[in-house]
C-alpha cells in the first residue's frame, strides 16, 4: 500500500510532552544514539496518546513500560498501554527513512506498530500508519495500513475478550432474531424519519468534518443531525473513523434518542457491529386495517450495557398520515399469558395520534407476544429472543 494514498493525522506536539520526555531521559541512563532514539521514540507515544484522547480511548502510562525509566538501559520499548486491550508499540522515523526497526523484545506482546514521521523541530508529528505484526525486525513503509485500521483491530481484541453474556452475545441473540424475523414476513425498517438538512459534497475531508462537529457539540439535536449525515457519507476510507466516534458516543450519551440513533446509524455501516441497533417492521392481518391502511408493526432492539436489549415497540398506519383510531389497544404479554404493560388510543387524550409507541429492557432467551386490539378485533405477534 503506498503510505501517501490514505490520511496521515498531524498531532502537534507540546512543552508538557517534551518535558515528560526529557524527565524519562534524563533517569534512563541511556547515552549517544541509544538516548536519541529513546527520545524520538517517546514523543512517538504521545503523538499516538493524543490521537487516541480525540476518540476518547482510555490508556494507562504506569502500565506502560515505555514510562519506566530505568526499562531503557537494556530494552527497547516504547509501547503505551490500552486499558482492556493491551499494548500498542510506537516508533519514530524521519522523512527519509524507508525502513523501522522493532528490538525482539517488542515482537510479542503488542496490538500493533504504528509509526510515527516526527518533523526536524519536534513541534508536530504525523502518523503514518500502522502494521499489526513485524517480520525481521522490520518495518517498511510501503507496508503501512491506514491509522484508521486500528479500530478494527480495537473491536476484534474488544470481542475475543468480551466475558459470558457480554454485549457480543446480546448482539448475536439480535441478529439471530433477525434472520428468523426476515424469513416470516418481515422487512427491514429504517430509522431515519427525515434527510439531512444539507448535503454535504463525499469527500474524506467532509467526514473528518462531520466528526470533529459531533465531537465538540454538546447540542442533542445538532448531533442527531450529524450523525445522520456521517451514515450516509462514511465510505470504505472513512468507516473506521466514523464507527470509533459512534461508539464513543454510544459509551458517553445518557440521552435515549441520540443513542438509538448513534447505533442505528452503526448498523448502517457495520450491519453485524455488537452495538448496532436494528429495526423490523411488519403489515399486520387485514382484520385490523383502518380503511384500507393497515397497521404496521415496528420492533427495534439494541445491546444494553446491562447485558439485556433494549426495544421500542411501535404501531402505526402504514400510511403514516393517517391518525389511529380511538380504542386501538397495544399491550404486551410474557409467555406464561402475564401482562406486561398496554397502551391505548382515548378520546380523552385529546390530540390525535398517529402512532402508539412502548419501550422495555428485555432478556435474552424472552418469549413476549405482542397484541393489538380493537373492539372485538385482535391479533397477536409472538416474539422469541
Amino acid at each position: 500500500m503506498n503510505p501517501n494514498s490514505h490520511q496521515q493525522p498531524t498531532i502537534p506536539l507540546t512543552a508538557p510532552d517534551r518535558q515528560w520526555v526529557k524527565n524519562i531521559a534524563i533517569q534512563s541512563g541511556c547515552e549517544g544514539e541509544k538516548l536519541k532514539t529513546l527520545i524520538k521514540n517517546l514523543l512517538a507515544v504521545r503523538a499516538i496518546a493524543h490521537w487516541l484522547d480525540i476518540y476518547g480511548i482510555p490508556y494507562a502510562w504506569e502500565k506502560s513500560y515505555c514510562s519506566q525509566p530505568l526499562m531503557h538501559l537494556n530494552e527497547n520499548c516504547a509501547d503505551l498501554y490500552l486499558a482492556g486491550l493491551g499494548r500498542l508499540e510506537c516508533r519514530a522515523t524521519t522523512s527519509n527513512q524507508r525502513t523501522v526497526a522493532v528490538e525482539p523484545e517488542a515482537w510479542t506482546d503488542r496490538l500493533g506498530y504504528v509509526v510515527v514521521q516526527l518533523q526536524d523541530d519536534l513541534q508536530d508529528s504525523q502518523l503514518l500508519g500502522f502494521v499489526e505484526t513485524v517480520r525481521d525486525g522490520v518495518i517498511f513503509r510501503d507496508q503501512l495500513q491506514p491509522i484508521e485500521g486500528l479500530f478494527g483491530v480495537f473491536a476484534a481484541v474488544e470481542l475475543q475478550n468480551a466475558p459470558v453474556n457480554s454485549l457480543n452475545q446480546v448482539a448475536e441473540t439480535i441478529q439471530a432474531w433477525l434472520s428468523r424475523a426476515l424469513d416470516n414476513a418481515w422487512q427491514v425498517g429504517d430509522f431515519y424519519f427525515g434527510q439531512p438538512s444539507f448535503a454535504p459534497v463525499r469527500s474524506q475531508t467532509t467526514v473528518r468534518k462531520v466528526i470533529a462537529q459531533l465531537q465538540n457539540t454538546s447540542n442533542e439535536a445538532s448531533k442527531q443531525r450529524l450523525m445522520i449525515t456521517l451514515g450516509e457519507l462514511a465510505q470504505t476510507e472513512t468507516k473506521g473513523e466514523a464507527i470509533a466516534t459512534l461508539v464513543n458516543i454510544l459509551r458517553q450519551s445518557t440521552q435515549e434518542d441520540t443513542r438509538w440513533l448513534a447505533a442505528s446509524t452503526l448498523a448502517r455501516l457495520d450491519p453485524k457491529h455488537p452495538q448496532a441497533a436494528h429495526r423490523l417492521r411488519k403489515t399486520l392481518a387485514a382484520s385490523l386495517s383502518l380503511l384500507d391502511n393497515p397497521l404496521e408493526l415496528n420492533i427495534a432492539l439494541m445491546p444494553s450495557i446491562n447485558q439485556e436489549i433494549d426495544a421500542i415497540i411501535e404501531v402505526g398506519c402504514a400510511n403514516s398520515q393517517q391518525q389511529l383510531p380511538n380504542g386501538l389497544q397495544l399491550s404486551l404479554w410474557s409467555a406464561e399469558n402475564e401482562l406486561i404493560d398496554e397502551i391505548s388510543v382515548t378520546a380523552s387524550q385529546g390530540t390525535p395520534k398517529n402512532y402508539l409507541k412502548m419501550t422495555l429492557e428485555i432478556e435474552p432467551g424472552t418469549d413476549f407476544r405482542v397484541q393489538l386490539s380493537l373492539g372485538a378485533q385482535q391479533v397477536s405477534e409472538l416474539i422469541h429472543l
